[in-house]
């Protein structure tokens, strides 16, 4: 698998308050993927996928090569 670039990006948008941006960018395995959306705060999926990036975020960070 080549892997050029897999980016999450997740940020407060600039303009309007209360929105929250995801940024999405994967470029790996002959895939190549770029999307934006946005999200009210109080959208309870969002957070949900916030916290399950965390998660995933965690368990990558322990992840060992062996």
């Amino acid at each position: 698998m080549e892997v050029n670039e897999l980016k999450l990006e997740i940020r407060k948008h600039h303009v309007t308050p209360g929105i929250n941006v995801l940024d999405l960018v994967i470029d790996a395995d002959g895939e190549k993927i770029k999307i934006q959306t946005q999200h009210k705060e109080t959208d309870r999926a969002f957070q949900q996928f916030v916290k399950d990036a965390i998660k995933l975020g965690k368990t990558l960070s322990e992840a060992r090569i062996e």
